[in-house]
């Protein structure tokens, strides 16, 4: 199924994971418009979707045929109409080869991102933490290894164990070496040593962030997904505890699941901090609560919207409405954002209001990971029925897409018995 001719505007999206789907889901729901979507190859969660055409594209490490791709696919869609074109990226990589080829794709597309120095300036995360530490917002104790430099300076007053991982997000999907993980755990300096040195070997040359860890479990994890405006004022901070995470080594520290809620300091903080860097549309931060002196310990900076931000939108705030009215403007969609899913609360931005839980996990298994704090208000939401999964969509017709909800049901089984969540 192409894209209708007389559909008002076009989505095109690069990736190929749940958020990406989830995105175009938003878009469909929203506007009743299909995104574009390009992978590097299909798989389960985005093919046979009402919202996606499909169009897996390879290997994207050649960042300029993608970018004679993406470029190709616009004349395309603008042969037959002189609809605007929205282009999104799904992971950091992305994101950063739209900033670096901006001056060529803005003839073709509109670009929700800040430019490059600005991205840089978050996304590098020896940066975010100089910016935290410039603006008195609490963060953990970091040092920043660069491959082949001296380690013991560095070292000397590690407390074990450590947090290991790349500043460069981007730079991170080339490098390949044995037990490479999203986030590393580092026990004693045997393992550190060891660590660096398949980095080194690795071909990563960016920094590599050794941090002080912040006890506490999956539940301690706390997100907030903000939205700026093309002036730089943030307007909206979606909140969000985490409940569980993913373990498995490939996308270990992904959320599993979410509960909506408020939080003054971490809105304020973010908001503060986007808006020194001069940001615009929308950012992810990453954060832990340290029960040791009861705040939150920001992370990291992602430039776009998280894997699984659906918890937004099940929570009656649907980011595909941000980017529209903000970027294509009141002809598309002149939507007040003062709605009754949101409250202006002392932080002074834009807060959910409502209380939902929001996973991608069978309920059944869900069930097993409840036992804290912020699993028992998932408990309350879930036997009152207030839950979502963004792959449960009503519009979805197509029998496979049934059957994939089944494997991938099956899938997090697995996943979970042969990668449980840490101790506490």
């Amino acid at each position: 199924m192409a894209i209708d001719p007389t559909q008002p505007f076009v989505p095109v999206i690069l990736g190929g994971d749940i958020g990406t789907y989830t995105l175009a889901r938003e878009f469909y729901e929203a506007y009743g418009v299909r995104s574009v979507v390009l992978p590097a190859a299909g798989n389960g969660v985005i093919e046979h979707s009402v919202a996606i055409e499909l169009r897996p594209i390879g290997s994207m490490a050649d960042e300029s045929r993608v970018v004679a791709a993406l470029i190709d696919l616009a004349d395309e869609l603008a042969a037959d109409s002189a609809r605007p074109l929205m282009l999104f990226g799904s992971l950091d990589f992305h994101i950063m080869l739209i900033a670096k080829h901006r001056a060529q794709l803005e003839a073709h597309f509109v670009i929700p991102y800040p430019e490059l120095e600005i991205i840089e300036a978050a996304a590098l995360k020896e940066n975010f933490y100089a910016l935290a530490e410039q603006l008195d917002i609490a963060h953990p104790r970091t040092a920043v290894y660069y491959p082949g430099t001296e380690l013991e300076a560095m070292a000397k007053d590690f407390t074990y164990p450590v947090i290991g991982k790349p500043s460069s997000s981007a730079d991170w999907i080339a490098a390949k070496f044995e037990g490479k993980q999203k986030i590393h755990t580092i026990n004693n300096r045997v393992e550190l040593e060891a660590l660096l040195s398949r980095i080194d070997g690795s071909g990563y040359t960016s920094g590599y962030i050794l941090q002080e860890y912040v006890p506490g479990g999956d539940d301690a994890m706390r997100l907030c997904t903000y939205f700026a405006t093309q002036e730089g004022k943030v307007i909206f901070a979606g909140y969000g505890e985490v409940v569980i995470e993913e373990h498995a080594p490939l996308v270990l520290g992904n959320s599993a699941a979410i509960v909506t809620g408020q939080n003054d300091q971490m809105a304020a903080d973010g908001a503060r901090m986007l808006e020194e860097l001069g940001w615009r549309g929308i950012a992810m931060i990453d954060a832990k609560y340290d029960r040791r002196d009861g705040k939150i310990k920001f992370f990291e900076i992602n430039p776009r919207l998280g894997r699984n931000h659906f918890y937004l939108t099940a929570a009656g705030v649907n980011p595909a409405r941000f980017y529209v009215t903000e970027f294509l403007g009141a002809d598309f969609d002149n939507s007040d954002p003062h709605t009754d899913a949101v409250v202006e609360t002392a932080a002074g931005v834009l807060q959910l209001r409502r209380e939902q839980l929001f996973t991608v996990l069978p309920h059944h298994l869900l069930r097993r990971f409840l036992d804290s704090g912020t699993g028992r208000k998932a408990a309350v939401l879930l036997k009152a029925g207030k839950v979502s999964n963004p792959l449960k969509f009503s519009a979805e017709k197509n029998p496979r897409r049934k059957l994939y909800l089944v494997l991938n049901a099956v899938n997090h089984y697995r996943k979970y018995k042969k990668f449980p969540p840490r101790a506490k």
